[in-house]
């Protein structure tokens, strides 16, 4: 079961979910209650007016949904501190993991995966506990295939394969997660996106700076804060 946060669209108006939908159904992939909750630009306009029950509205759906298919184990991205998007992909899913531990006392496992960094990355602490997984031929070039299969995503993958050689996604690892909702300390301060935002507004594209220790932060908060009230 895939849930997918928000439709892809960046600072377009374009929708990658029908993309999406394309690579998860050759996969043989089913699709999550949350699919495509809001566009890039909703997810930037709602963490800068602070618009906080969005999220935790979110929190519950993900949270019931996990519940009721059973689910014992997920995987999602790691925070990063280089896309938002990505970001708070982590904070709902570590939010609705933690809401369902808090009224149930179930700990569902949590593994997370690079997506900006070196997919085979991980620190010498969790190898123990990470999934890794060496692609045979076939698999590498089924994988080549749907990368290259996504039109939308075309800069984005060359401008990956100009920063890691294209081998080195034969190997994938999943990482054990041990944070939970408090991620300040998982990325260098400015961070990429806050750097990123400032050059968009001054070419006129956003008109305000997404900032982690402003915006961020504070869901992150917030969104501890309401788990930890549920019971």
């Amino acid at each position: 079961m895939t849930f997918v946060f928000t439709d892809g669209s960046g600072h377009t108006d374009h929708s990658r979910l029908a993309s999406t939908t394309a690579v998860l159904e050759r996969a043989g992939a089913s699709r999550g209650s949350i699919y495509g909750a809001m566009s890039d630009r909703q997810l930037y306009r709602t963490i800068l007016a602070g618009e906080h029950d969005v999220f935790t509205r979110l929190v519950d759906e993900l949270a019931s949904a996990l519940q009721q298919a059973g689910v014992t184990y997920v995987v999602g991205d790691a925070v990063e501190g280089v896309n938002p998007g990505h970001d708070m992909c982590r904070l709902l899913l570590n939010a609705a993991l933690f809401r369902i531990e808090q009224t149930t006392g179930r700990r569902l496992k949590n593994m997370e995966y690079p997506v900006e960094a070196a997919p085979d990355e991980c620190p010498a602490e969790d190898r123990a506990d990470a999934i890794f997984s060496t692609l045979d031929d076939e698999a590498y070039t089924r994988k080549m295939e749907a990368i290259r299969a996504y039109p939308e995503m075309a800069a984005e993958v060359e401008r990956v394969f100009s920063i890691h050689n294209p081998d080195v996604f034969r190997v994938e690892c999943l990482r054990p997660v041990r944070y939970g909702l408090d991620v300040g300390h998982r990325f260098e301060h400015p961070c990429v996106y806050e750097r990123y935002g400032e050059k968009q507004v001054a070419a006129g594209i956003y008109r305000e700076v997404l900032r982690f220790g402003e915006h961020v932060a504070p869901l992150a908060a917030h969104l501890d804060t309401y788990c930890r009230a549920t019971r």
